[in-house]
């Protein structure tokens, strides 16, 4: 599903030259713009007015960080077609990814051409949700005593019942990514990512702990997240059918505002003037938020 998801969503756009060798930067937005922008002149205390973003390589390294599964695409020995079987995989600090040969026939195919593609896509409702990251590149075949760390079969094991037995008894190999894609579902955008970047990124640190930030936001305190959402935007409280917040990072997050039950949401970008570090640093600046935009509305603060 994964794969056939990300075909779809690929569609002809400019492509922007890059000077360092690596594919060119696609970009392809398709998400709509806000009915009314955020309220200029309203200066948030714990809020800057540049609302930075996590890089498109910071993002790909968080979908590999939070993806439960991933997909790996061997070349059917041959034949031109790709053969795609899901996949156990873990990721190096360099980005690189070890993955288990998911079957016989993807071993067959890995003896006769180690060019492989693999994809991943973050869980619905934490951190980049949905969004997919694509590597391209080679595999090299692994020792597993020696290239995968007992603490990295135990994660694997956790997420799918095996034994770390059964695990370590499989064949690995490591992909190196040559290429790099990422279809970010937040902002609707996707992007060829170099090498490099993507090598040297860090992946959002917030990540763990997003899924229940963000549960929490979005159901505990509903009606809270609506007043602020109107008070930032600068729209009456009447006016918002649909506040929740999609995605939070340590430089910001995104809010997804929908003016009248019959518009198209948009997503607006707020950024942080201080970066929380865990899930009660971010459930505590929120909440000072939400205090600020009651008084804002009840005129105890201008």
């Amino acid at each position: 599903m994964i794969y056939l998801g990300l075909i779809t969503l690929v569609s002809s756009a400019a492509y922007a030259p890059n000077l360092q060798g690596q594919p060119a930067v696609l970009r392809h937005r398709c998400h709509p713009r806000l009915s009314a922008p955020v309220a200029e002149s309203v200066a948030w205390t714990d809020l800057t007015e540049d609302a930075k973003r996590l890089t498109d390589a910071s993002i790909a390294r968080t979908i590999a960080n939070v993806a439960e599964e991933g997909v790996l695409i061997t070349k059917l020995a041959s034949f031109e077609d790709a053969f795609p079987t899901t996949a156990q995989f873990c990721v190096e600090k360099s980005g690189s990814v070890l993955t288990t040969v998911p079957s016989k026939e993807a071993a067959t195919n890995l003896a006769e051409s180690k060019r492989v593609s693999f994809y991943a896509k973050a869980p619905a409702g934490g951190a980049a949700a949905n969004s997919v990251l694509s590597l391209f590149g080679t595999v090299e075949a692994l020792n597993v005593d020696e290239d995968v760390s007992d603490a990295d079969l135990m994660d694997i094991s956790k997420a799918t019942g095996e034994s770390m037995e059964v695990l370590a008894a499989k064949p690995w190999v490591r992909l190196t990514p040559e290429r790099v894609h990422i279809f970010d579902a937040v902002r609707s955008v996707e992007s060829w990512i170099a090498v490099s970047e993507y090598t040297e990124a860090e992946a959002n640190p917030l990540a763990p702990a997003a899924r229940t930030l963000l549960n929490k936001l979005n159901s505990q305190h509903a009606p809270a997240l609506k007043r602020f959402a109107s008070v930032f935007a600068g729209v009456p409280a009447e006016d918002v059918s649909l506040a929740e917040i999609v995605s939070v990072d340590q430089m910001g997050f995104d809010l997804r505002l929908q003016l009248g039950p019959s518009a198209p949401p948009s997503t607006i970008r707020g950024g942080f003037k201080m970066p929380p570090a865990n899930a009660e640093e971010g459930t505590s600046l929120f909440m000072k938020l939400f205090q600020e935009a009651y008084e804002r509305e009840n005129g105890f603060m201008k």
